[in-house]
């Protein structure tokens, strides 16, 4: 069983994840944001902001419970620090995660 940790919750790690869970049903897999909320579209912030969609209209799932039902890990922090050699990456609340592939799909 692999363990796969994705740093970034915006639609690409979103994506990622789901894709993976499809190829990989019983692997491990932890989808690392650090935001409070749920997974969310930034580019649909201008709609909400105009008014023409609610807040709920910006998650990427909308179903609370998405996440579980697939058995990925959503965890809430931010990644600090990166070892390749060891395959960990240390998060802002001084945890460490390990891995055995590591996607960064923090966007840019």
């Amino acid at each position: 069983m692999m363990l796969h940790v994705i740093l970034g919750a915006g639609p690409a790690g979103v994506i990622a994840a789901e894709t993976i869970r499809k190829h990989a049903p019983r692997d491990e897999i932890v989808l690392v944001g650090d935001e409070p909320e749920a997974p969310y579209s930034r580019m649909a912030i201008p709609y909400l902001l105009m008014g023409n969609i609610g807040e709920a209209g910006t998650h990427l799932r909308h179903n609370g419970d998405h996440y579980q039902k697939l058995g990925i890990t959503l965890k809430r922090g931010r990644a600090v620090k990166l070892d390749s050699t060891a395959r960990r990456v240390q998060l802002d609340d001084s945890s460490w995660l390990g891995y055995n592939r590591l996607l960064i799909a923090t966007g840019s």
